[in-house]
């Protein structure tokens, strides 16, 4: 009994000192991979953003506000920051890291809407492994594990955490070994216009009308943002990308239910805000890849759009339609 004690003592500790080198690679591999998931979030650490002008979102804000069009026509250097499939909340835990390890920007601009930004429907551990290289971060994994439920065996057990990952697993060895580029595509600057033909999807094909629950919490959260932005000398704009129109239609009742929400922090403190929902780049399908998401070409319109509008947004003035701000003032 003895022996066989001994021997498996030696197996569990040859397993585990094998599972702490296996998770240690997979780690540093993800961590300089320009995967999607964690090419923003290397950006981040690295501490090499810096930006003067940051774009907060969902996944809305990553595909749709083009990053060199921001740079080129604004001369600033922007970056954006969205993550995909989450409310304000999840939002914010990204900007709150972000400031732990790059300055503050001079602007920020926010895409607010009324399907992720107040909305607990995109609560989820939607994309839970983004979070995993950097779970040495407490910090950063405390906010998560409040929000998504991260447990305490993925925090601390080593290579648990990505088990059920296989291609997280294996671009992670890949990277580990040099390996640059990956078919996602990667992003530039938070930024990947996507190519991808229309996709109608079911939302734009029936007469319902849809509702969306909204989270007082994250309304109180993003009103804590504006709050400490204003405080700290950031411009915040409230900017509402373009919709396929029909879609816009169908939520048309929680469409103004969150607009009001938008502009009573806007008037509270001096927040611009700048409405594409009604823009013609939504009554063309061919801007799109689905009836939310705004394609390469829809989103080169929109930002080009967006530029003159953010370089003439008045910023002594709580809200203004995009042709009213026009000439007004100038952003750095």
């Amino acid at each position: 009994m003895k022996r066989f004690l001994i021997h498996l003592t030696i197996w569990l500790a040859a397993a585990f000192v094998l599972a702490v080198a296996l998770d240690a690679m997979i780690t540093a591999g993800l961590r300089k991979a320009d995967l999607r998931k964690y090419c923003v979030w290397n950006d981040i650490y690295n501490g090499k953003i810096n930006a003067d002008l940051l774009v907060m979102g969902s996944s809305r804000a990553w595909s749709g506000y083009n990053t060199y069009i921001l740079d080129s026509l604004l001369k600033c250097n922007s970056y954006n920051i969205g993550i995909e499939g989450h409310h304000f909340g999840v939002q914010m835990i990204r900007y709150t890291t972000y400031r732990r390890f790059n300055r503050k920007p001079s602007v920020i601009v926010l895409n607010t809407d009324f399907l992720s930004t107040l909305s607990n429907s995109a609560e989820s551990q939607y994309e839970l492994e983004q979070y995993f290289p950097y779970i040495c971060d407490t910090a950063l994994c405390d906010a998560v594990a409040a929000d998504n439920d991260i447990t305490w065996l993925e925090r601390y057990c080593p290579l648990l955490r990505y088990f059920g990952y296989r291609d997280d697993i294996a671009h992670g060895i890949e990277s580990f070994f040099g390996r640059k580029h990956f078919s996602d595509g990667g992003l530039y600057k938070g930024y990947r216009g996507n190519d991808w033909h229309w996709n109608r999807a079911s939302l734009a094909d029936d007469n319902t009308h849809y509702q969306v629950d909204i989270s007082a919490e994250i309304v109180g959260k993003l009103e804590d943002f504006v709050e400490a932005a204003e405080e700290e000398g950031i411009q915040v704009v409230f900017v509402k990308a373009p919709f396929y129109r029909p879609l816009l239609e169908r939520f048309s009742d929680v469409a103004r239910a969150t607009d009001s929400i938008f502009v009573s922090i806007a008037d509270r403190h001096q927040v611009p805000i700048l409405d594409y929902y009604y823009s013609p780049v939504g009554l063309d399908s061919t801007n799109f890849y689905n009836p939310s998401h705004l394609n390469a070409k829809g989103a080169e319109i929109f930002t080009t759009e967006l530029c003159r509008d953010l370089e003439g947004v008045a910023l002594s003035r709580p809200s203004c339609s995009p042709s009213a701000c026009r000439g007004m003032a100038r952003m750095h």
